[in-house]
Parts: structure tokens; C-alpha cells; sequence
């Protein structure tokens, strides 16, 4: 039991730790996993190439290398594309709602919350708030663990 107990002790710290981490450099921490990922891509390319299995070798080597080089602008068109895209889904499902004959406040309610994300996401700084939000929401897990971890002390 104590190796379970201290295998949740270890996971709330990581927790605490990452979602601190989101929280203090938000939108710094995509820039980060992103050269980490490519990094790893080229990595394990060589490694594969050096094992003479060349096609999965140039593979990872060729979305490692893109993904260092087109990162940022491949990420900014995602979330253009995604923040539009969920903003015409808040716009139809509002449409929906006001021509509802019983209209109910939370119809009304989340399509406006998702149009204001979509916008958000493709031409603000919804990124930011996103990171953060999942930064606190993984550092109040790691608290929760951290304490049901110690309580099992």
C-alpha cells in the first residue's frame, strides 16, 4: 500500500508542479511542448534510421523538423480554423435557441459562451485563458491528491 501511497504522492507534486507551470507561463508552455515534441520526432527518427527503418526514420524526421520550424503558424492557423468554426456552431445553436418555443436560459447561455470562446480562440488571446484555466484546474487536482495522499499516512 505504501508504494500506491507514494505513487499518489509523486503524481499530486507532477500535477501541482505542471498546472503551476501553466498558470505562471500560459501560452510560453505550448511554445515549449511543441520544440519538446520535435525535438523527440527528430530523436527517435535518427534512432530509427540507425536501425535501418528508414521510412519511419525520414518520417519522424521530416514532422519533427516541420514541427520546429512551422510550430507557432501551423498552431495559430488551427486555432483560427477551430475558434471560427465553434463560433458558427454558437451562432446556429443561439439561432436554435431564441426560435425555440420554450426558451430556457442555459440554450441561450451556452451558445453565447461558445461564440465568445470561438472568437476568443481565433483572434485573441483564448489560448492563454484556455492554458490557464487547465493549469489551475490540474493544480487544485494535485492539492486534492496531495491531501488524500497524505491522509492515507
Amino acid at each position: 500500500m505504501a508504494k500506491k501511497s507514494n505513487s499518489e504522492l509523486v503524481s499530486s507534486l507532477l500535477y501541482i508542479l505542471i498546472g503551476a507551470v501553466l498558470v505562471i507561463f500560459r501560452s510560453q508552455t505550448l511554445g515549449w511542448a511543441m520544440t519538446i515534441a520535435g525535438v523527440l520526432f527528430i530523436v527517435f527518427g535518427i534512432l530509427d534510421l540507425i536501425r535501418t527503418n528508414l521510412a519511419g526514420g525520414a518520417f519522424s524526421l521530416i514532422i519533427g523538423i516541420a514541427i520546429l520550424v512551422l510550430g507557432w503558424a501551423a498552431t495559430q492557423i488551427v486555432l483560427l480554423v477551430l475558434g471560427i468554426l465553434i463560433a458558427i456552431k454558437g451562432v446556429i445553436a443561439l439561432v436554435n435557441a431564441l426560435q425555440a418555443r420554450k426558451k430556457k436560459l442555459l440554450n441561450i447561455i451556452f451558445p453565447i459562451v461558445s461564440i465568445v470562446i470561438g472568437l476568443m480562440l481565433a483572434f485573441g488571446n483564448g489560448l492563454d485563458i484556455m492554458i490557464m484555466i487547465a493549469g489551475i484546474l490540474l493544480t487544485v487536482d494535485g492539492i486534492f491528491g496531495l491531501f488524500a495522499s497524505l491522509s492515507k499516512r
